[in-house]
């Protein structure tokens, strides 16, 4: 299985996926062989190492202790493999969503094009705030300043690029585990 388009940060550490590999599907594992961890697409959507998300989640992930981390959004949204299905923590919004599609089924849908993505991904208002401020680091993500949670309104113009982990403590900490609300609505009806 490869990623269409794949730009690699650093390699994930053999000792790392001998350590996942029995937790994710064959083509998760066989992916962090193939491509390490890196920018998916257009930069929205980043693979990432497990073992150094769930390190620098530390005892505060949005997501059941289990769960192996996949992917990280550029509004900070963590995407992992749990029981099964994939979980897709929404923090700023409160959300937790699921999907048990494939894993070349997901990939594809990350990397569909971006009309898509606000229907699945809820991806807005990223794309006004890359226009103003680039696309994030890798460990960087655009934070809602204040948080939406907090009174803030989701305006483009009113957010910063800051520490992608960070962000997702500060978020839960202030406005707590996003809750399980709902199964992805997929395009084509899966």
């Amino acid at each position: 299985m490869a990623f269409e388009s794949f730009v690699a940060v650093a390699p994930i550490s053999e000792e790392t996926i001998a350590a996942h590999a029995g937790q994710v599907p064959d083509a998760v594992a066989q992916a962090w062989r193939d491509h390490g961890s890196g920018f998916v697409g257009d930069g929205y959507f980043r693979f990432v190492d497990p073992a150094r998300g769930a390190a620098m989640l530390g005892g505060h992930s949005p997501l059941p202790p289990e769960a192996v981390i996949l992917f990280t959004t550029g509004l900070a949204d963590v995407i992992a493999w749990w029981n099964g299905m994939f979980l897709v923590a929404k923090t700023r919004l409160g959300e937790i969503h699921a999907t048990s599609v494939p894993f070349e089924r997901l990939v594809s849908l990350l990397e569909d094009v971006p009309g898509q993505r606000d229907a699945v991904w809820d991806w807005q208002p990223y794309p006004a705030a890359m226009a103003r401020l680039g696309v994030p680091a890798f460990e960087e993500c655009f934070m809602h300043v204040p948080l939406l949670g907090m009174g803030g309104r989701g305006e483009p113009e009113r957010m910063e690029k800051g520490s992608l982990w960070l962000h997702i403590g500060i978020m839960l900490q202030f406005t707590g585990k996003p809750q399980f609300t709902h199964m992805l609505a997929l395009p084509g009806g899966e």
